[in-house]
């Protein structure tokens, strides 16, 4: 059996133990009288592309093989054979269903799991041809009619009634499908199944791996008011919800199945952009931490204080930026709280200020404000430009008495957030500033060009108070 286990080494994770176990079923299958008029084969999972690989081949001894070629190594296709995806899926026989062969044969197929551990590490397959006279009936269009369905049906609930548009399937108290809806029928297709499935056993057609003994028993255990039994499931690569109901009056199974295949897709595209914002976010934190740090080495050469003290102001707008898509890159959705932004701003603020020039900095941030990626940008800039300039002029050295009191505080109001900067430093003449000063141009221009905002400035001799108000949903 050494292609056998050669197969399984180049396209499953399969341990040797499991090799072990396939390798033994076919010593079964060979001693075995009852495949003697029967192609049998063993697949397992191709984890290469999701599809079933052929790993072993036993042909019939007493009648003609339905293969004119090797097919050991070739893939068996879940579009081809639904009855071997089934059982590896559900670990349920497949018996009777309809099958494709590689060499396009139309085949009916009886499937068995083969199990180690818990785990399906293959399926056994017997085939047989169909016979010569067999037509696969289409009913599709007998049952594609909605009140033909109901009136087939009988009396239902409105709970069932008002589900039409998900795959309706009706089976006998025996687990046979006396019913499907055509939307049932296309599910089917869908999947992989060959033919018409009216007539097949409800383990044949079980998505979820549930046997008919065991959900026709909790059915009827419980009360009508208990009922639909809701299971949420995963198949191939499909997502359904699935309600089953008991009907005592016709003496029927109903199954509901849903799919929720592009509810499931959606909601994983949207983690996975999230996913990828995050990212960016953190790369951008950490191409800006380089900035700081390579701007930190020029600092240090630099003998003129003047340059220095550029070099500080443009590292600490630097590190505001930073600070917020340090924030950004651990959050999934694209709002950010106010309050945790400032502090971290401020934190990182407190670390690069001269100790010589401490300030005690308070916020006062209502921790239910939110703010999104651009705003909070733009309010991390304009507050580290207020923190700076209480720093370099609020604060004068010769000043000794302490405390440098600075407050940050931030309300909302009918969606109008307002920023409070206020400080108790020597204050300034409104009138007589600096013409050009970079601060006050960067603060004035943030609060109107991109905050869409309106900004106060109060200055005294017992301190600063600059307040600057905007939308919390920003006009685009």
């Amino acid at each position: 059996m050494t292609e056998l286990a050669d197969l399984c080494h180049k396209y499953t994770s399969l341990t040797d133990t499991d090799i072990a176990t396939l390798v033994a079923e076919t010593k079964l299958i060979e001693l075995n009288p009852a495949y003697r008029d029967f192609d049998v084969f063993i697949d397992a999972r191709n984890e290469l592309n999701n599809q079933a690989i052929v790993i072993y081949h036993k042909p019939p001894t007493n009648v003609p093989s339905l293969y004119r070629k090797k097919v050991v190594g070739q893939d068996a296709l879940r579009t081809n054979e639904p009855g071997v995806f089934h059982t590896l899926e559900t670990k349920l026989d497949s018996v009777g269903l309809l099958a494709e062969t590689q060499e396009h044969r139309l085949i009916q197929q009886k499937i068995y799991p083969i199990s180690r551990n818990n785990r399906t590490i293959g399926v056994t397959i017997v085939e047989s041809d169909v016979l010569d006279d067999f037509k696969v009936q289409n009913l599709e269009l007998k049952y594609s009619n909605v009140s033909a369905t109901i009136q087939m049906l009988g009396r239902l609930d409105t709970t069932i009634t008002d589900q039409l548009a998900d795959a309706i399937l009706c089976f006998d108290k025996s687990g046979r499908l006396v019913l499907a809806n055509h939307t049932a029928l296309t599910l089917y297709k869908q999947v992989g199944y060959i033919g018409n499935i009216v007539g097949q056993v409800y383990d044949n057609l079980s998505l979820d791996g549930s046997e008919f003994k065991t959900v026709l028993k909790q059915l009827q255990d419980v009360s009508e008011d208990e009922q639909p039994l809701t299971y949420n499931f995963s198949y191939l690569n499909y997502y359904f919800t699935t309600r089953k109901f008991w009907n005592r009056k016709n003496q029927q199974v109903v199954i509901l199945i849903q799919d929720k295949t592009d509810v499931k897709m959606k909601e994983a595209e949207i983690i996975s952009k999230s996913v990828a914002i995050r990212e960016i976010n953190h790369r951008v934190k950490n191409n800006l931490q380089s900035v700081i740090s390579l701007l930190r080495i020029q600092q240090r050469r630099l003998k003129s204080a003047e340059a220095k003290k550029v070099l500080t102001e443009s590292v600490s707008r630097i590190m505001a930026i930073a600070s917020t898509y340090e924030l950004m890159s651990k959050q999934l959705g694209d709002e950010t709280n106010l309050q945790a932004t400032i502090q971290l701003l401020v934190s990182h603020f407190v670390q690069l200020n001269d100790e010589n020039r401490k300030l005690d900095i308070t916020t006062d941030i209502d921790p239910k404000i939110t703010v999104d990626s651009d705003q909070v940008v733009t309010i991390s800039i304009i507050v580290n430009e207020l923190l700076q300039n209480a720093v370099s002029h609020a604060f004068p050295e010769e000043q000794t008495t302490p405390p440098n009191n600075v407050l940050v505080e931030g309300k909302v109001n009918d969606e109008i957030i307002t920023m409070r900067i206020k400080d108790n430093g020597v204050g300034f003449d409104l009138d007589n500033t600096r013409p050009g000063s970079l601060g006050l141009t960067i603060i004035r221009s943030y609060v109107k060009d991109k905050l869409l905002g309106k900004l106060k400035i109060e200055s005294t001799t017992q301190g600063t108070e600059v307040s600057f108000s905007f939308d919390q949903k920003p006009q685009h």
